[in-house]
């Protein structure tokens, strides 16, 4: 028995849909893989990133007074001798 392999057009067609089927199939599942790999919120988070948002304005506001508070012995001269260039 001797066996010829020819392409033939209906058995290039067949290839080409097989592979467009292959990487449409490999890309849904990677997908799905990735899906399955991505971190779930966990239920209590919220509140937390809630407590730290809080806690960081109550520094930012602490470090503006401490701030202002330092700065004041300066201001107030500075305004003296303006007030006194007048």
């Amino acid at each position: 028995m001797e066996y010829r392999f020819s392409l033939t057009p209906r058995l290039i067609a067949l290839a080409l849909f097989s592979g467009v089927a292959l990487m449409v199939l490999l890309f849904a599942l990677g997908y799905q893989v990735g899906q399955s790999m991505v971190d779930k919120p966990v239920p209590g988070a919220a509140a937390a990133d809630r407590a730290a948002e809080r806690a960081r304005q109550q520094i930012t506001g602490k470090i503006a007074n401490d701030a202002a508070a330092a700065a004041a012995p300066v201001t107030e001269r500075a305004n003296a001798v303006q007030k006194a260039a007048q």
